[in-house]
């Protein structure tokens, strides 16, 4: 090996940053329009000045810490009681119950279930108290994992959107509306048409004739501001289309009554849930995160495989001491302690994982660590075992299997350069899994993530790459814990997961926005409008006059008969799909 080849090291360290495949994604074709993989490329500028930065307040925030991220939180809550009936569409009672659902500061929860979510719009996301052996915790989940999952479930029964009609896990066959309406999903708009009848009420249907799927009589209490975040918590809980859904955004106040038709695997010939308001009231509430009540640690977590805990575990831990985080000092250190005691191949490899925190090395760099890596190249050439580390580092590009084999002398270290070479070794192996689900049996990608997390746990790449590696197998739910922890280190700036994370994150919101939190309202304009007054009239003071955003009415269909009821019109009997 000579001299030269210390370019094409360098240009390795230039790929540390960036994952070794993408496995985890590798199931979505590139023209699914639902896919999250970004088709076209956006500039570095342009994507700071156009997708938002996805900063979670995550799972490793205590309850003082979460508070903090919110803010100021109003304690003044809109208390509503509901009763809720479930008929079949021909009349007959199958259940019916009480719930009560607070509308509070940025969120919506209920309190007739301890142990129901806190929709915490304000922040995106899911907090559920729940009991453990030790005490109840609270979980931190984000929204946007379960709305991922909502989407992979509508992306694998339409087949990303191409089907009309679909095939329950039952065998029973759905119209895709009614899968669109249970995932919160669509494709496209679907058109929807709007009867407001005599007495006020307001009936949704599909087309002029059809049967009412959503009505709505409007009430007075509450502000717009409550039915927003009413609106958006019922996406949550409610198998209403988001079409439907969208028309409740013109009400001024909460509901006094709404009902809605459902088709589903467990009610294949329809049923009708009904809402009636039986009371709403103002009173005070603290945020729903009582005092003394611990954060949750990766262990209270459902997990769909132990190694995703471990992985959590030393991550949650990393993100709530960031200050632990290794800097340049720390890794020339270390490469400089390994490469005095003889050990080349180590010091080599801990350089490698010092540019997964810090990124890539430009060409001709002078910075401390990039000449520090000419430096190490130059003295560990001739050395067998440092040749043929370099030649398994050239590998990771090209014959992966054989880079495999190369980083197994490495992965029972328990420091820097084992954090890295199971890094490394993880990814290779995910991406040989993609063609050879058999590869190297003995090993497992999470196992391999989880020792580099245990190395060394402020390395955000770690849980990015495990993340998306957990998406591959379809567990976006685990996959988003990870980027959350990612995103949330401080090595991620100088890697892809904070870009990537907001790309993901926008293209989910834009494809189902009523999950997560309302648009800020649009600010009222105000402008000065000079009064025009006759030459010989004295001059008059000029006016404020205040201009009001234009509101777009909207479009009422052909007057119908009206109802008696719009929440009891007969149902269409139509192909349906969606959930309880």
């Amino acid at each position: 090996m000579t001299r030269s080849t210390h370019s094409w090291l360098l240009a390795l360290l230039a790929l540390a940053a960036a994952p070794a495949a993408t496995p985890a994604l590798a199931r979505q074709a590139a023209d699914d329009p639902f896919s999250i993989v970004q088709r076209s490329p956006v500039a570095p500028e342009e994507a700071a000045a156009e997708i938002p930065v996805y900063a979670p307040a995550g799972a490793f925030l205590n309850r003082d810490d979460y508070l903090a991220a919110r803010g100021e939180t109003a304690e003044q809550v809109l208390r509503t009681r509901w009763r809720i009936e479930r008929f079949d569409l021909d009349g007959t009672e199958q259940s019916s119950e009480t719930r009560e659902v607070v509308i509070g500061d940025g969120y919506v929860t209920e309190a007739t279930d301890p142990g129901a979510a806190v929709i915490d719009f304000s922040q995106e996301r899911i907090l559920t108290r729940v009991a453990t052996p030790t005490g109840p915790v609270m979980r931190n989940r984000p929204v946007i994992g379960y709305v991922h999952r909502q989407m992979d479930t509508f992306t694998f029964y339409t087949r990303g959107g191409e089907l009309d009609e679909v095939t329950g896990p039952d065998g029973s066959r759905f119209e895709r509306f009614w899968i669109e309406a249970a995932m919160g999903v669509r494709l496209a708009e679907v058109p929807m048409q709007l009867t407001t009848t005599e007495t006020g009420a307001q009936e949704i249907r599909r087309n002029p004739d059809g049967a009412v799927i959503l009505g709505i009589t409007p009430g007075e209490d509450g502000s717009p501001a409550d039915v927003e975040l009413f609106r958006r918590w019922l996406r949550h809980t409610t198998p209403i289309h988001p079409d439907a859904l969208n028309i409740m955004s013109t009400l001024t106040g909460i509901p006094e009554r709404f009902g809605f038709i459902v088709f589903s695997p467990s009610s294949p010939d329809g049923r009708r849930e009904v809402w009636s308001r039986l009371s709403a009231g103002e009173s005070t509430a603290r945020f729903p995160w009582p005092e003394n009540l611990p954060a949750a640690p990766a262990a209270n977590y459902d997990w769909s495989d132990p190694e995703l805990a471990a992985i959590a575990h030393a991550g949650l831990n990393a993100a709530a001491h960031p200050g632990g985080s290794p800097d340049e000092a720390v890794f020339l250190d270390a490469a400089q302690a390994a490469a005095s005691a003889g050990d080349k191949p180590g010091a080599l490899l801990m350089l490698y994982q010092a540019s997964h925190h810090l990124g890539a090395c430009p060409t001709r760099s002078t910075d401390p660590l990039c000449i520090r890596i000419s430096q190490l190249v130059a003295a560990g050439l001739g050395n067998e075992q440092f040749e043929a580390l370099m030649s398994t580092l050239a590998d990771l590009q090209g014959d992966r299997a054989a880079a495999l084999e190369g980083l197994r002398p490495y992965l029972d270290r328990g420091d820097l350069a084992g954090a890295a070479a199971n890094l490394l070794a993880a990814e290779t192996l995910a991406a040989l899994r993609t063609s050879d689900a058999a590869h190297a049996p003995e090993l497992d990608p999470l196992s391999l993530f989880a020792a580099s997390a245990q190395a060394d746990p402020h390395c955000a790449l770690t849980y990015w790459h495990a993340g998306r590696y957990a998406a591959s197998q379809a567990d976006v739910e685990s996959a988003w814990m990870l980027f959350d922890i990612a995103v949330s280190l401080p090595a991620a700036a100088t890697t892809p997961p904070v870009r990537e994370a907001g790309v993901m994150n926008a293209q989910l919101q834009a494809i189902a926005p009523n999950y997560f939190r309302p648009p800020p309202a649009p600010a009222v304009a105000r402008v000065e409008t000079p009064v025009e007054t006759p030459v010989e009239a004295p001059a008059e003071t000029p006016d404020e006059a205040s201009v009001d955003a234009p509101v777009e009415p909207l479009v009422e269909a052909p007057a119908q008969a009206p109802s008696t009821d719009p929440a009891e019109a007969d149902a269409e009997t139509e192909p349906p799909t969606d959930r309880d």
